[in-house]
């Protein structure tokens, strides 16, 4: 009787309807196999449901686990009558709210705890980002794009470069899908929009591959026009939870439409604070990377350097990989200076300021990517003790959380003393070896400029000594990073040297120019 009551018990219950389960927390869930028991077999749930555990409740005045009475003698039989149905106690194990991991991990370091009453004040604050490593797809997830591919098709784009180009531009289409968005402009004297910004259909990726094989290059390079389209396009569906950016293809030096670097670099910052962010490809040795780094700094992009056309379609094909593997959006860092404080320098990266409020845009962070931002301030030193100088804030966007913003604050304080003792053992060693990174870099952007002046003799001394002040510092510090820098000078020294050989070929001085740049903005960032 038991056993079947059971059995009708848990039949029941297999109508019941478990409440809904929240959107993205994953469950506790026990599996084990099924076992026996002397009331029948018990219910394993299948994976991703809740538990639902059925127990019968002994009869009323009877502790639970209490044996039975002892037989009473024997009498005569009596007509035996049903016992009252039971009621199911029904538990459930309710899911497991798992938070994931931070999307962006936030180390914020100081020059030192302390500085000396009697010296400058200055402060170097180091904020290093490292996004989070891309999780595997799941059925393919990942974030929509809303893109424009901007192609320079000038003249000088004839034969391999513009081979090449078409090649990685047909690929990059057969990597969109229909989650994505995506608009096709090409440039040389006029703009023309080939494919405008639409939802990615089969029709539309034929569309788009049949104008990238007719595109022929011819005429010169309206860069600022090609550029300006491209942001009009994925300005027409610019929405949050999508990445929102232009592609900006170029091989010569802008000389239609707007030619100012400062300008044009202005209208990428301006788009970038609305969310549509630039990265630029430069091909070849023509083209003009301080233009290229600068919109793609202001921008907020990313920036390469392809020397040959074989290499355009990996390029665009790590941007695409990139881009999908984004895990935080509208990333940015903003220091809020208290009174007294005041920024002298920020590194590597462009920033507004509006009143005690330095905001530096990252836009989107991919998986496993790293940014190093580094702050230099200066505050008052007039009398000692512990003092607030601000606080460094980075939020960003995180896709996987629904577009739920996320926001660290870290505050900044510092110690006025008299004792320099106290400043020694205050001081970060990590944050000279960032400033030593940062230094390398602008080594580089200086040679690149003497050499690009004709000055390469004069670019390789400079190189020279600073490598050996570099490697001075490194050896009586013991740092492996310090090292490292003077590594990168000696590399690029070498660089010069090889493109200033009678036997180079002719475009190998520009081409180590602009690798020297290349590095330098890497670096820096």
């Amino acid at each position: 009787m038991r056993l079947v009551l059971a059995l009708a018990l848990v039949s029941a219950c297999s109508d019941y309807a478990a409440p809904a389960r929240p959107t993205a927390v994953p469950l506790a869930v026990a599996e084990a196999p099924a076992t026996a028991s002397a009331d029948g077999p018990s219910v394993a749930a299948p994976p991703g449901e809740r538990l639902v555990e059925v127990k019968t409740l002994p009869p009323t005045g009877a502790p639970p686990g209490a044996p039975p009475p002892a037989t009473p003698p024997a009498s005569p039989p009596q007509p035996q009558t049903p016992p009252p149905p039971v009621s199911p106690v029904v538990t459930h194990i309710q899911p497991t709210v798992v938070e994931p991991p931070p999307a962006v991990g936030v180390d914020t370091r100081q020059s030192s705890s302390h500085v000396l009453m009697t010296g400058s004040g200055t402060l170097t604050v180091v904020v290093d980002l490292r996004a989070t490593d891309a999780p595997p797809a799941v059925d393919g997830h990942r974030l929509p794009l809303n893109v424009a591919l901007v192609i320079d098709r000038s003249g000088s784009m004839r034969g391999d470069k513009m081979d090449r180009t078409r090649e990685a531009a047909k690929r990059f289409v057969e990597g969109l899908d229909e989650r994505d968005t995506f608009a096709l402009v090409s440039y040389s004297d006029d703009v023309r929009v080939d494919v405008a910004a639409a939802r990615v259909t089969p029709e539309l990726k034929r569309q788009a591959l049949l104008e990238i094989a007719r595109m022929q290059p011819s005429g010169s390079t309206n860069l600022s026009g090609g550029l300006y389209r491209g942001q009009e396009q994925v300005g027409r569906n610019l929405l949050s939870g999508q990445v929102n950016r232009v592609l900006l293809m170029s091989d010569g030096l802008a000389n239609r439409g707007v030619i100012d670097t400062k300008a044009i670099a202005t209208t990428a910052q301006r788009e970038a604070q609305r969310g549509i962010s630039v990265t630029t490809i430069g091909v070849g040795t023509d083209y003009n990377e301080d233009l290229m780094t600068a919109v793609a700094d202001q921008g907020s992009g990313n920036y390469y350097f392809v020397a040959d056309a074989p290499s355009v379609p990996t390029v665009l094909a790590a941007e695409l990989t990139k881009m999908a593997s984004t895990v935080a959006q509208d990333a940015k860092v903003q220091l809020t200076l208290d009174d007294g404080s005041e920024l002298t320098s920020v590194f590597g990266y462009a920033y507004t300021r509006i009143g005690d409020k330095v905001v530096v845009p990252l836009a989107e962070m991919f998986g496993g990517q790293r940014r190093s931002l580094a702050l230099q301030l200066t505050v008052p030193v007039i009398r000692e003790g512990t003092f607030r100088v601000g606080e460094v804030s980075v939020t960003y966007v995180d896709p996987r959380l629904d577009g739920v913003s996320v926001s660290r604050v870290v505050p900044l304080t510092v110690t006025v003393t008299r004792d320099s003792a106290q400043v020694e053992a205050g001081r970060d060693p990590s944050v000279e070896e960032r400033l030593v990174e940062i230094r390398a870099a602008q080594v580089l952007n200086e040679a690149a400029e003497r050499a690009r002046r004709g000055d390469n003799a004069g670019a390789l001394e400079f190189l020279e000594s600073n490598a050996r002040e570099i490697r001075a510092q490194a050896a009586s510090s013991g740092s492996a990073r310090m090292e490292a820098q003077f590594d990168n000078l000696t590399r690029a020294k070498g660089v010069l040297e090889g493109a200033a050989l009678p036997s180079a070929a002719p475009a190998e001085p520009a081409a180590a120019v602009k690798q020297l740049k290349a590095d330098s903005f890497e670096l820096a960032r």
